[in-house]
């Protein structure tokens, strides 16, 4: 997410910028939207986890109809890693899950894993990892590093 956002073919007739030659093949407008409704697909604890981040992303203007459909796909990973979950709390905990393993048998805790890493990598592009969420908060400040302190928190001062 580096860069501002291009202006919209829209924006540049606003403001009487607007040149056929440079402009006229502009194609999607990549204008943020204000709000998305979670889709039907999206059931249980993925949808309250859509209830409660894609609201923010809208709000700090990140979902456009270009970037939606990945994010509909982010959690569609997260409801499959919750859905895994659910067979091993069904068995009574990971360690009861555990022993009704049989040989060749694959373990949904390691569908798990993958699927919430598949969510991770996407919603890496939405700043979901702390040095994006903090650029995306704009409150990321430049402090110089007193050597002093930390030769003295590391025991060698």
């Amino acid at each position: 997410m580096a860069g501002r956002l291009p202006k919209t073919v829209d924006q540049h007739k606003l403001e009487g910028t607007y040149r056929k030659s440079r402009h006229a093949d502009r194609g999607t407008n990549l204008e943020p939207l204000d709000g998305v409704e979670c889709p039907d697909t999206i059931t249980g604890r993925a949808r309250e986890m859509w209830e409660q981040v894609v609201p923010a992303l809208c709000k700090a203007r990140m979902v456009t109809t270009v970037t939606l459909p990945t994010l509909e796909h982010a959690f569609y990973w997260w409801q499959k890693a919750q859905e895994c979950r659910a067979v091993v709390d069904a068995a009574g905990g990971l360690a009861a899950y555990l022993l009704t393993l049989g040989p060749n048998t694959k373990n949904v805790m390691d569908l798990a894993l993958k699927y919430e890493q598949e969510y991770q990598k996407i919603m890496a592009q939405f700043g979901d990892t702390p040095v994006n969420a903090a650029r995306v908060r704009g409150n990321v400040t430049e402090q110089k590093v007193d050597a002093d302190a930390v030769l003295a928190i590391m025991g060698n001062g």
